[in-house]
């Protein structure tokens, strides 16, 4: 395994002069974001295959999650060779999700894609999704009709697909596929963690951006098998879950928390009271002890998730006072707004 800088990443110079003016970097049109997880054997086919298929004034990014075979040494390599290239190194094993955001965060395209190091998608499919978004959408993912996987990965797949796009409320066939082209302000208004780099169509669909679904190529894996596990279609049900959570109560924990305090500590008040009034008018409550648990851990557990939403409500309350929430908006200015005057958006 190569060594590794002592910052914990290295990246390539950006390329001096164009319209940043002399000593700034120039921005590409278009910047490839490649993770790498042990892929020394796939490297040099992918590059070359990818060095083709993108525009020459692209820039292309691979970033190293760890590897702990011969990758950074080779991403080193191509990036001394290849001027458009920038190797990205993390110091150590940080998922999928984290290698994507590293990546976008360097990124200066106006527009980035993304594509998986396993030579499954092919990089030739790029300026087709390029094309949609000439079309007038944000953001163009895969749809891996053919998929090229073992029958139970596929199965597993589709079911995932299916139940995440009900759910999501956006119709999509293949929402992890790794070959995806977006305009740069889709990234900067959503968030990575955790995978939630599977739900990056979701997300834009969901802050009001236009979302297309272009079917592409897909082949069999040529090197070794998965880099990422076999348990990500559970790791994905959950990941879903909690993104669902938190898109639904953003901002305004206390609908959930507090709701379900209140319904429980209702319920649990009102059986309180029952047992009370049947105390007061016959004396005991008979044998329904069993009952007065269940009131009074309803009633104490309703108190504590109500107290929940109210201390959630408290944090939003102080995000949104450093940061307030701004939805998604795209704002087109007209020649008079243009040349100084004060005409509106049109």
């Amino acid at each position: 395994m190569a060594a590794r800088p002592s910052s914990g990443l290295e990246t390539r110079p950006a390329a001096q002069g164009g319209p940043g003016g002399p000593g700034r970097p120039s921005r590409p049109p278009l910047s490839v974001v490649v993770p790498v997880l042990d892929e020394e054997r796939s490297l040099e086919e992918l590059h070359a295959l990818l060095a083709g298929a993108v525009p020459p004034d692209a820039e292309i990014l691979y970033v190293d999650d760890g590897s702990s075979d011969a990758s950074p040494k080779l991403l080193l390599a191509l990036a001394r060779r290849d001027p458009r290239v920038r190797a990205v190194l993390l110091r150590r094993r940080s998922g999928k999700s984290a290698a994507l955001s590293a990546g976008f965060r360097r990124a200066r395209g106006e527009i980035i894609a993304t594509l998986d190091a396993d030579l499954q998608d092919d990089p030739a499919e790029i300026p087709r999704l390029l094309a949609k978004l000439e079309e007038g959408y944000d953001l163009a993912t895969g749809w891996r009709r053919e998929r090229k996987d073992p029958l139970l990965k596929v199965l597993g797949s589709r079911l995932f697909n299916r139940m995440a796009s009900f759910l999501g409320g956006v119709r999509l066939r293949d929402i992890n596929c790794g070959l995806k082209v977006m305009r740069r302000e889709v990234l900067d208004d959503i968030v990575l963690s955790g995978g939630f780099h599977r739900f990056i169509p979701l997300l834009a669909h969901w802050r009001g951006f236009a979302v297309a679904e272009v079917e592409v190529r897909h082949s069999p894996r040529r090197h070794g098998g998965s880099r990422y596990g076999g348990d990500r279609a559970a790791r994905g049900l959950l990941d879903l879950i909690v993104l669902l959570f938190l898109v639904r109560h953003e901002g305004r924990p206390a609908r959930y928390f507090a709701g379900v305090g209140t319904l429980m500590g209702a319920a649990g008040l009102a059986i309180s009271g029952y047992l009370a009034g049947l105390r007061i008018v016959t004396g005991s409550i008979q044998s329904r002890f069993p009952l007065l648990a269940l009131g009074l851990v309803l009633l104490v557990v309703g108190i504590q998730l109500f107290s929940l939403g109210l201390f959630g409500e408290l944090l939003a309350y102080h995000f949104r006072a450093r940061r307030p929430f701004e939805p998604a908006a795209r704002e087109i200015h007209g020649e008079a707004e243009e040349d100084g005057d004060d005409g509106g958006a049109r």
